[in-house]
């Protein structure tokens, strides 16, 4: 990925809405749970909201890890701060 498209996918004010709050969480989080909060806050569906949560999967923003049959994502600050981002200052 590069920089340009990293941007281009937080460039969205419903992904970065999602960034902001897995920038609070301190460890993984479930799918499920995620999702849910953040449709519910932003009053989005969960189809819209699991579309958004793709696209910054595809761009490397948001890592995600399967445990059993639940999916954990997690904010990947490494990508976020290597270009100059801090997610905790959104």
């Amino acid at each position: 990925m590069t920089t340009s498209q990293i941007l281009k996918s937080i460039a969205d004010d419903t992904r970065l809405a999602i960034i902001r709050k897995l920038s609070s969480e301190k460890s993984q989080v479930a799918c499920s749970d995620i999702v849910n909060d953040c449709s519910i806050a932003l009053k989005l569906s969960q189809p819209t909201m699991s579309h958004h949560f793709s696209k910054l999967v595809q761009s490397g923003v948001i890592l995600e890890r399967k445990a059993g049959k639940e999916k954990l994502y997690s904010l990947n600050r490494d990508l976020l701060s290597g270009i100059g981002i801090n997610p905790d200052k959104l």
